[in-house]
């Protein structure tokens, strides 16, 4: 099978004017009905092609920042949120003024059956809320403003060269894994500079994110910063609190991986360019051979999977060309009115390009399993969302594992996944840590681009036991998640999802799993996280002993490596 590094998006919109439909669409759809239920409806329906919109956008932009098409488009759909944030308060506040008998016979219409979770949720949401002028102000604040700061983000860092080569950070990103520690320390020094020369003005933006969330929060009396990360994450505090605290009671034995991974490598202590370098030199993994891979491995745990692999991959869905001007990361969106995906990577042929691509084909399953709910059983908050990629990562890394006969190459296999867990356990528990010290410190004032660098390499060494020989203070400017305006706290829901997969498939193990595991998949956006475990898992993550379990499986696998 021959296939293209590059994406197709013109089936999606193949000229201004379908686009310019879909707008007009949309916004007639939030315009104000005077029916309930009709307005219920329209609501979803305009927030399903809105997503279709947005998401076009958005990989517009990330195939070339500087193309002011993509950016304009991505302004337009920005707008339309704000309307469908408007809309969806507005409903909600007409749902709170309901009675009680009134509110539960609406949730027994049949025209709204499959997505009454969802209709509960605006009622609630709106009486979490401040005033309702306070609100409106809020939402007309938001496009221009607060979200427009993102796009600013992106525009900025899309622009940034490093290095005498003027890579862009897609290409240097992947260099800082390089196997050729002189390639990886001059890079990281290239790096380094890079992210100060835009320090100030990065340091600026992210104080003007934080200030208008305070703010906000102010109006609506959320006095905890994670009070809002919480909600939209469908999780109680007291699940957090229990996942953080078994990560980091299994802390010392990561910080025994990295050491004895110190002393294979010759030196007395990891850097912050060490974690993510292969053990051996590995062989460069092409492209098509990466996308057999994944693809031989999902056959063994569900054929549906890699049937849709195979989908994905001949129609073009996915772009990993390794050229400059790309965005840096990769993601998953979801096209809900076509019922398709699209992913984003660069690609450079390592076995960490492997897993990314293994973790996005993760989501767009996910995508895949909801397509045919009601799009308002669709919505699967960014927790239980990162529990399919990692589920996915997992399924080609443990495998590989397994079936490795010489020894270095299951050293290898089993460094990639524990250098994982170091990233979802001490590099997010530093992100974590940064952002409750740096709302604490935005309540009283600016925060200079200088003393963000300082309170980010106190939570790198307090999260990493300071067991590294160098940080990156620059990290809350190079990392995207910190500037993403529509989701706070862009970091615990990464642990929850890696660990809720753990658990999945250390069950998975047992049998056949592959159609509990999809429709695990599609109640993931109609349940809060706690229901969708016990009844999938039959688990309380409220309690320690799940957690304590999904965790204990890495703990193995550190035995194991520092066996071999």
């Amino acid at each position: 099978m021959s296939i293209s590094l590059s994406w197709e998006l013109n089936s999606l919109y193949s000229s201004e004017d379908d686009f310019n439909r879909d707008l007009a669409r949309v916004e007639k759809l939030f315009s104000a009905q005077e029916d309930l239920k009709k307005a219920i409806l329209n609501l979803q329906e305009g927030k399903k092609v809105l997503q279709e919109l947005s998401s076009y956008a958005e990989c517009l932009v990330a195939q070339d920042p500087a193309d002011p098409k993509g950016h304009a488009k991505e302004a337009e759909a920005s707008r339309l949120e704000e309307m469908a944030e408007a809309a969806g308060f507005q409903l909600g506040l007409r749902l709170g003024e309901l009675s009680e008998e009134a509110f539960s016979q609406l949730l027994t219409d049949s025209d709204l059956e499959g997505i009454t979770f969802y209709v509960q949720e605006l009622h609630d949401l709106a009486k979490c809320k401040g005033p309702k002028e306070c609100e409106e102000v809020i939402s007309a604040l938001t496009c221009d403003g607060y979200h427009s700061l993102w796009a600013l983000y992106q525009t900025i860092t899309g622009k940034i060269r490093v290095g005498k080569e003027k890579l862009s950070i897609g290409q240097a990103d992947n260099l800082l894994s390089s196997p050729d520690r002189k390639v990886r320390e001059q890079t990281f020094a290239d790096w380094t500079e890079a992210w100060k020369g835009e320090a100030d003005l990065l340091a600026q933006l992210l104080n003007n994110i934080g200030g208008f969330r305070l703010g906000m929060y102010e109006i609506r009396g959320w006095e905890d910063p994670l009070y809002e990360p919480l909600l939209l994450n469908r999780m109680e505090r007291k699940t957090l609190d229990a996942m953080w605290d078994e990560v980091v009671k299994a802390k010392p034995v990561f910080l025994e991986y990295l050491a004895h991974k110190a002393r294979l490598l010759g030196v007395d202590k990891l850097s912050w360019v060490d974690l993510e370098v292969p053990l051996v030199k590995t062989r460069e993994v092409p492209f098509e051979k990466g996308a057999a891979l994944v693809m031989e491995e999902f056959e063994k745990f569900h054929p549906k999977m890699a049937e849709f692999t195979k989908k994905a991959l001949e129609n073009r869905w996915i772009e990993a060309e390794d050229r400059p001007g790309k965005a840096a990361g990769g993601f998953c969106v979801a096209l809900p009115a076509s019922g398709e995906s699209r992913i984003f990577m660069t690609y450079k042929g390592t076995q960490e390009n492997v897993v990314v691509l293994a973790h996005e084909l993760g989501h767009a399953y996910h995508n895949e399993c909801l397509k045919d709910l009601p799009y308002f059983s669709q919505q699967a908050q960014m927790n239980v969302a990162e529990t399919a990629s990692t589920f996915a990562e997992m399924i080609v890394i443990d495998q590989s594992i397994q079936l490795a006969q010489d020894p270095q190459e299951k050293l290898q296999l089993l460094d990639d996944k524990l250098q994982r867990a170091v990233s979802y356990f001490l590099n997010l528990h530093a992100r974590l840590l940064f952002e409750e010290a740096f709302y604490a410190e935005r309540k009283k004032g600016f925060v200079s681009a200088e003393r963000l660098c300082e309170l980010m390499e106190s939570a790198q060494r307090e999260a990493f036991g300071d067991s590294l020989s160098s940080y990156f203070p620059y990290f809350w400017g190079a990392k995207l998640h910190f500037f993403y305006t529509r989701f706070p706290f862009y970091n615990f829901p990464y642990t929850f999802g890696y660990l809720l997969s753990n658990g999945l498939y250390a069950r998975a193990k047992g049998g056949k799993f592959g159609d509990k595991f999809d429709a695990f998949l599609q109640d993931t956006g109609r349940m809060q996280v706690e229901d969708l475990a016990q009844k999938h898992l039959g688990v309380d993550l409220r309690e320690p002993a799940f957690w304590r379990e999904s965790v204990q499986v890495l703990v193995d696998d550190v035995r194991q490596f520092k066996e071999l």
